[in-house]
């Protein structure tokens, strides 16, 4: 007796190898590649998306409630909230987007070269990292930032001279497991260069840790460069940013929460979006 099989046909399974990693796992994957969908496009099209100037002061609707005209009310100033958070979108996810792009510039050629050279070049780059990840973070972050002026472009190199050397490990590392397989040997056999061999065959195999890596990189990265701005180091105001406005709501907090909950919530919502994705990214694959 023949059983029919029920399972995806060759195109489907095709079809689900090509799409992005996030959009063939679970709905909470989905979800979250939506939002950040929505997010990107509503800070590009922020002129059509906000009623209203971000810097636009009206004293005599200060602390105004939510209405027709403004969904979330007005700031201390009587700037639309709204408006504030969907300009804001831009540099809160521009400069993660920055920190992580130059931190994959710099961290992952160095993590391929300590990864597959080992010895006194591994040792050297493994120090600097030590040195780097001894100390906290945000605290590094804020010495240089205080040491080199607030800014919004201080407050991106700050930040990554953080994330460079988590970067790094994490491609050393993923470089010293790829370099031992089987097909490295056999590549070597064959005559191929040192430099084909990593960059056309190890870096695209280590491509999904990477990503993975990034991904999460991204979300703490926007979370630090909002500390910095609600310590007056990052974005000045009055330029729209989730953490200026927190810095700037929390000196009403007691009188109107409105700014400081909204600026927390979306930076939260955001970061959590951004780890969903990095979970999918490093979980097994579904459906193949």
């Amino acid at each position: 007796m023949s059983v029919a099989y029920s399972g995806p046909g060759p195109a489907t399974t095709l079809l689900r190898r090509r799409l992005p990693i996030p959009i063939r796992h679970g709905a909470g994957a989905k979800v979250a590649a939506t939002y950040i969908a929505i997010l990107v496009l509503a800070a590009i099209l922020a002129p059509l998306v906000a009623r209203h100037d971000p810097n636009a002061i009206n004293p005599l609707a200060s602390y105004a409630g939510p209405s027709s005209g403004h969904l979330l009310g007005q700031d201390a100033a009587g700037r639309d909230i709204f408006s504030r958070l969907v300009y804001g979108a831009r540099l809160s996810l521009l400069g993660p987007f920055a920190v992580v792009a130059l931190s994959l510039v710099v961290g992952i050629p160095a993590g391929l070269i300590a990864g597959w050279r080992g010895g006194v070049i591994d040792a050297l780059l493994s120090r600097i990292t030590d040195a780097l990840l001894a100390f906290p973070p945000l605290l590094l972050a804020i010495v240089i930032a205080a040491t080199f002026g607030a800014g919004f472009r201080t407050a991106i190199i700050a930040i990554t001279v953080t994330y460079i050397p988590l970067l790094m490990r994490v491609a050393r590392g993923l470089t010293l497991v790829e370099r031992e397989k089987t097909y490295i040997d056999e590549l070597r056999c064959q005559g191929f260069s040192v430099g084909r061999i990593t960059w056309l065959h190890v870096l695209p195999n280590i491509r999904r840790g990477i990503a993975a890596q990034a991904t999460l990189s991204f979300g703490y990265a926007l979370i630090d460069l909002a500390g910095l701005a609600f310590l007056g180091l990052g974005v000045q105001p009055p330029t729209a940013d989730w953490g200026a406005m927190l810095s700037e709501g929390r000196q009403s907090l007691l009188i109107n929460a409105t700014e400081v909950t909204a600026a927390a919530v979306i930076i939260a919502v955001t970061v959590v979006a951004f780890n969903v994705l990095g979970d999918a990214l490093t979980s097994p694959e579904q459906g193949q």
